[in-house]
């Protein structure tokens, strides 16, 4: 049998590949190293966005949650898609569920296939990818959900996913940024219109 998650590994050794032969794109990748955690306290990074903008990684269960910490170089609105990927996977990309977390752990967004929310500069921030499964807080409700449930708490856990069935899922998730507009005053002829 093939151990996926040793070939990914090995084929894809190291945190941040730029793209491009030449190293001089500004586009970069941040790739699981090994298996990320599916709490605050085991999430890999801290990813800088923008100089990151695409994370690739994979999920090898029903109950395989990654989880990532970032942080926001500028007071942007953040949107997190799955992306186009040329590797077989055994689950459906479109499935996935998108999460985003405060630095406490609090939900903030939840989104199929995509998310986004609007963080200040230097906001740190936690993005985690299921096939389904939603966080859970301390009283073992569903903190959030893609279909709108927000309960107060922090995450603690993940549902169980009962029956757990052995995939294998290689996913991109895209960062687009889209920088908030700063109102200016209007110069006409060296006087200042408001």
């Amino acid at each position: 049998m093939i151990n996926f998650k040793s070939l990914l590994t090995t084929l894809m050794g190291g945190k941040s590949l730029p793209r491009g032969l030449d190293n001089t794109a500004s586009e970069s990748t941040f790739i699981e190293d090994d298996d990320a955690g599916q709490l605050i306290s085991s999430a890999q990074g801290l990813i800088a966005v923008p100089m990151i903008d695409t994370i690739e990684g994979s999920l090898f269960s029903p109950a395989d949650i990654d989880l990532y910490q970032l942080e926001s170089e500028r007071q942007a609105f953040l949107k997190f898609s799955v992306a186009q990927n040329p590797l077989l996977s055994v689950s459906s990309l479109s499935s996935l569920s998108l999460f985003l977390f405060d630095e406490m752990g609090k939900g903030l967004a939840a989104g199929i296939g995509e998310v986004g929310f609007n963080f200040s500069e230097n906001e740190t921030f936690y993005l985690g990818i299921s096939d389904g499964l939603n966080p859970l807080n301390d009283a073992g409700e569903v903190l959030l959900s893609p279909e709108g449930e927000v309960n107060t708490g922090t995450l603690t856990g993940w549902q169980d996913p009962g029956i757990v069935i052995p995939i294998f899922t290689h996913y991109k998730i895209a960062i687009e940024i889209e920088t908030q507009a700063v109102s200016e005053p209007l110069t006409i002829e060296g006087q200042g219109v408001a």
